[in-house]
């Protein structure tokens, strides 16, 4: 027995959907940039930290839910004529195609993050060097080039990483 996902709504709220994510994924962006590159300088480092924290949580939930809504048009089945399953597949093919890049942006953003925040935790005093922005590229080049696999890591840990906090 399959089981077929459908879709309940119309290839216009898609459209509409895709929009508000890419929108959401945008501003988060820009925010977590903005903190990172420390131009707001008359942030308290509380504000900075909600800022920052707020912007690349949005970020991550816009490519959550873009991922959900292209692979659902991958395997969009309906009762309506096959122009609208094919237009609705194409949409999620273009998006696809589109977004990819932008989460490898993010999750580079992520290993910048990542390797900063290890450094201060096992070194209080540290001064960032070149020998950073080369370790950080290096390793954003595979996030950039492998975001699909990036993508499943992230879920898996995640998801065990919460049931840890949890219990």
């Amino acid at each position: 027995m399959s089981s077929e996902r459908k879709l309940y709504i119309t290839k216009n709220w898609v459209i509409s959907l895709f929009i508000y994510y890419s929108i959401l994924f945008f501003v988060g962006g820009v925010g977590a940039f903005e903190v990172l590159l420390n131009r707001m300088h008359d942030l308290s480092i509380l504000e900075a930290a909600i800022l920052g924290s707020t912007s690349i949580s949005l970020c991550a939930s816009a490519i959550a839910y873009i991922r959900k809504l292209y692979k659902l048009c991958f395997s969009y089945s309906s009762e309506q004529e096959n122009a609208d399953q094919l237009s609705l597949k194409q949409l999620g093919t273009l998006f696809y195609f589109f977004t990819r890049p932008f989460f490898g942006l993010l999750f580079s953003l992520l290993i910048v993050i990542g390797f900063n925040a290890g450094m201060i935790l096992s070194t209080r005093n540290i001064e960032l060097d070149s020998g950073f922005v080369y370790v950080t590229m290096f390793f954003s080049f595979y996030a950039g080039f492998l975001s699909g696999d990036f993508i499943k890591k992230l879920e898996e840990k995640g998801k065990t990483q919460i049931q840890k906090v949890m219990g």
